[in-house]
């Protein structure tokens, strides 16, 4: 039988039944308490969103983490599940260490429907590295320029906990001439970006 076509009392144990994360009890707590109190605009409303306790609260709290972003509409896998929201204004930029070579270095911008941007990174020092996508679970800026500014503070950050931990002789395999190169671009953008060049400059002058 479809978990739709379930009697509310079955419904509720099957919910109850669920182990949500900190972030996802608010979702079920809101859910069970539209079934015991036979709200049916809000248990239909909560029950569009899949066909199992979990996937109706994992995909509601995706749902509404998507409208920081102005997303309104639903896309769903074919497995049910919430899929990406497309961004606008996507924008990648990448930092190649050397000429011919594929850069793991890379970020990539974009833009909600609302206005809010976003980011996904990947940063590698050639030993290890750390990435993630583009997404709605992404921090949220009001601007291109904060939202490119804290993206390159991260490659930077992560570049220079390596360096860290290489004078602790944790980090293992570490190339310092490959995060050097990446380091350095980097840097010149975020410089370039904030205007830190400029005011540089104005004290020769």
């Amino acid at each position: 039988m479809e978990y739709r076509d379930l009697q509310v009392n079955e419904k509720i144990e099957q919910v109850r039944q669920y182990r949500p994360s900190r972030d996802e009890r608010r979702y079920m707590a809101i859910y069970l308490k539209a079934l015991r109190q036979n709200n049916g605009q809000l248990t239909e409303e909560y029950e569009s969103f899949g066909d199992s306790p979990r996937q109706i609260i994992i995909n509601r709290r995706a749902y509404d983490r998507g409208q920081l972003f102005g997303f309104t509409e639903k896309h769903f896998s074919p497995y049910g599940w919430m899929q990406n929201c497309p961004f606008a204004e996507m924008e990648e930029i990448r930092f190649i260490h050397k000429q011919g070579w594929s850069s793991t270095n890379h970020l990539i911008l974009g833009r909600g429907e609302n206005g809010k941007w976003t980011y996904g990174v990947s940063y590698s020092t050639g030993g290890w590295g750390h990435c993630y996508g583009l997404s709605v679970w992404g921090k949220v800026f009001d601007s291109r320029k904060d939202c490119l500014k804290a993206a390159l503070q991260e490659i930077l950050d992560g570049h220079r906990e390596a360096t860290e931990k290489l004078k602790d002789d944790t980090c293992g395999n570490f190339n310092t001439r490959y995060s050097k190169e990446v380091t350095r671009q980097v840097k010149n953008l975020l410089d370039e970006l904030t205007g830190r060049k400029a005011v540089q400059l104005e004290l020769f002058l």
